[in-house]
């Protein structure tokens, strides 16, 4: 009979000859390139790389590639579809969302989380999200009129979102040299205001309903229980504060009025009684030039840091 040594050798060699089947796959792997599981990332930084361009706002990075002549964009490790031109990320409030200006072959997107398209006809601008994230608004170009667009219920915010059937259109008014500008919303999105220029004056708009003109309109804002909406406006030297379309406040100031003229100072607006608006709010500066400008200290932050802000790539 085979002692104790003979039955463990054959054993010891099976034992042996599986660890060097293993070392010499092992061997042959470890030059092989890793199987492309994480998302593409720049070999260099973005300033050396022209073909890649970065924006983050502190929490998450978006980023877009260059492929030909075309462009794609990377968000949360997916890539998105090619486009002629993308820009202008913007981030949700909590950071969860994106959305950009995208283009081909002459038609203009906003693409929210790199998936849903909602058609912005030749040009979009100032996109913005509710505070909820679950409504997003811009302004399109549509010919010779510019359109504040709202798609009024965005749902499962965590996957796709889907326009909804409800989407609807606010025409600006857009006489002469007439220019929109950044807009807000209320927290659940079903309100919208914003400022245009028109043959130098400005307006604030409230769901379609203009105000009258101003010098300027140094800021406007929602109460936050929703019964209120506020602005404040500079006519010739005096800084009005309107609530609810009521002056409630005039203060003269050591303010030089457009082009050196004295402008008279008007305490009304136009009728736009009812006001009731959830919370929000937007500062900007207009000053005496042609076109709106809006303040970058409030919403082109360099490197995008804080929540719904919105930047370049």
């Amino acid at each position: 009979m085979p002692n104790e040594k003979q039955k463990i050798l054959p054993i010891l060699l099976v034992v042996l000859f599986s660890v060097l089947i293993i070392l010499s796959v092992v061997w042959l792997r470890k030059d092989k390139p890793a199987e492309n599981t994480a998302p593409v990332v720049a070999t260099k930084p973005a300033q050396e790389n022209p073909d890649i361009f970065f924006a983050s706002n502190g929490k998450n990075t978006v980023y877009k590639i260059k492929k030909g002549d075309q462009w794609s964009v990377i968000w949360n490790g997916n890539e998105g579809k090619t486009y002629d031109f993308v820009s202008n990320p913007v981030f949700s409030a909590d950071g969860s969302q994106i959305a950009y200006n995208a283009e081909i072959g002459g038609q203009a997107y906003v693409v929210v989380n790199n998936s849903q398209e909602i058609n912005a006809y030749q040009k979009s601008n100032y996109i913005t999200f509710s505070k909820n994230g679950k409504t997003i608004a811009f302004v399109a170009t549509k010919g010779d009129n510019e359109y504040a667009v709202i798609s009024a219920e965005i749902l499962n915010i965590t996957a796709t979102l889907k326009e909804s059937k409800s989407f609807k259109e606010i025409a600006i008014a857009k006489d002469g040299d007439g220019n929109s500008s950044a807009i807000i919303m209320s927290d659940d999105g079903s309100k919208l205001a914003y400022v245009i220029k028109e043959n130098d004056k400005i307006y604030v708009v409230v769901n379609g309903q203009k105000s009258q003109g101003y010098d300027d309109v140094i800021s406007f804002s929602f109460s936050e229980d929703g019964s209120s909406f506020t602005y404040e406006a500079q006519n010739g030297t005096s800084i009005l504060t309107i609530t609810n379309n009521q002056v409630v406040s005039s203060n003269n100031a050591n303010i030089i009025p457009p082009n050196n003229q004295n402008t008279s100072n008007n305490n009304s607006t136009t009728n736009n009684s009812n006001v009731n608006y959830p919370s929000a709010t937007y500062r900007y500066k207009i000053s005496t030039q042609k076109d709106i400008i809006r303040d970058q200290n409030q919403l082109n932050v360099s490197g995008c840091t804080g929540g719904g802000t919105q930047c370049n790539f």
